[in-house]
């Protein structure tokens, strides 16, 4: 099986911002649901993934993703944008959490990543799940997970292959 790292395309230039991340989206708080003001700028691009300030999925990508995945839990986010009286669903993602990675996954000399390897024998089935460092934390998905993102207009991600650990 192949996996990809799934981040949030940083070269679009305008997606919309959520504003007070840091209150709107506290990690010890338990939501239903949450209003999140956000920043339409001139041309604005609602994206269907953000990875900041927390993994934030398009109504259209979660129900992709339940698909392939039954034990991740949602929470609906609504974002509104005040001025422009607009609002859209979004939903904050929990992903499972994998301690799949490698003894060859290979670092900088200040601790982050340089290239990710993982073990596939710590995988196991899992079409979608995180990896997290000290200093950083990955989004992965499967090939058929990656295809079936790939076949629809979904905008704002982009995909990086994961090493696999040789066995």
């Amino acid at each position: 099986m192949e996996y990809f790292i799934l981040r949030q395309d940083q070269s679009i230039q305008n997606p919309i911002i959520p504003l007070k991340t840091s209150e709107a989206f506290d990690d010890d708080f338990v939501y239903s649901s949450v209003f999140a003001e956000v920043v339409e700028k001139e041309n604005a691009l609602y994206l269907d993934y953000l990875d900041k300030p927390q993994r934030i999925v398009s109504d259209d990508l979660k129900k992709l993703l339940v698909k392939y995945e039954d034990n991740i839990d949602f929470t609906a986010i609504v974002f509104t944008d005040v001025k422009k009286g607009t609002q859209r669903l979004y939903w904050l993602i929990d992903i499972v959490k994998k301690n799949c990675i490698s003894h060859e996954t290979t670092y900088t000399p200040d601790g982050l990543i340089k290239e990710l390897v993982i073990s596939p024998k710590k995988v196991e089935l899992d079409c979608i799940f995180q990896v997290d460092t000290d200093k950083e934390s990955f989004t992965i998905v499967n090939l058929d997970v990656a295809e079936s993102m790939l076949r629809r207009p979904f905008l704002g991600f982009q995909l990086q292959r994961v090493r696999l650990e040789k066995q």
